[in-house]
Formats: structure tokens, C-alpha cells, sequence
């Protein structure tokens, strides 16, 4: 069974096979991008700590706290639909990222 996180209408996050639905096109993500993205996807409305996603990103291995940017930067230019002005993943600074969902019903579908 697969697992999607819908985020709108057009916007799906497919579990199974790593990377986003934007409509009816598919955009893979590279690895350390989707683990970031999944982590934040299991962890919804939640801020997650600067370190906490580095860990994710980077288990055991040394990593630049810079990284961390691009890599959000590469989350929302596939989920946001303005990646300069994001609704999904929000910025905390100095503290971390939320994915912010709609809090009415689960958005988790199979």
C-alpha cells in the first residue's frame, strides 16, 4: 500500500516512490532532499531543530550547516507553489522548519 501526503489539491507527497506530485508530473528527490522532506512529512505542524534535520540529512557523517538551506531550498521549489513566499515549509530562524498542514482531517491517503 502506498502512502501519499496530500498538501493541496495539485501538491502530493508519495512516500513510496521518494519525491512529490505537482498535477500529473513527478519530481524525484535526491536522497539527503527526500529524507529531510519525510522526516518533516511524519512530523507535521511540528518545528523541527536545525540539528535534528542534520541528523536526518546526514546520519554519522560531518555536514555544513549551509546544506541544510539548499536543501530546503530544493523541498520547496517542489512542494511550494511560490517557493519565495512558502505556505508549506516554514522557516524559524535560528530554531528550525515546520511542515505546516491543514488541521482539519488526515491528510494521509493509500
Amino acid at each position: 500500500m502506498a502512502e501519499i501526503l496530500v498538501l493541496s489539491a495539485h501538491i502530493r507527497i508519495d512516500f513510496a516512490l521518494h519525491g512529490v506530485w505537482r498535477g500529473r508530473r513527478f519530481i524525484p528527490l535526491p536522497a539527503r532532499t527526500w529524507a529531510i522532506l519525510a522526516y518533516l512529512a511524519r512530523h507535521p505542524n511540528t518545528v523541527i531543530a536545525n540539528d535534528q534535520l542534520l541528523a536526518v540529512g546526514w546520519p554519522g557523517e560531518p555536514h555544513v550547516p549551509d546544506d541544510l538551506g539548499r536543501h530546503i531550498h530544493r523541498i520547496r521549489q517542489a512542494v511550494e507553489p511560490h517557493p519565495h513566499h512558502p505556505q508549506w515549509v516554514v522557516t524559524y530562524r535560528t530554531v528550525g522548519y515546520c511542515l505546516r498542514m491543514p488541521s482539519t482531517q488526515s491528510p494521509f491517503v493509500s
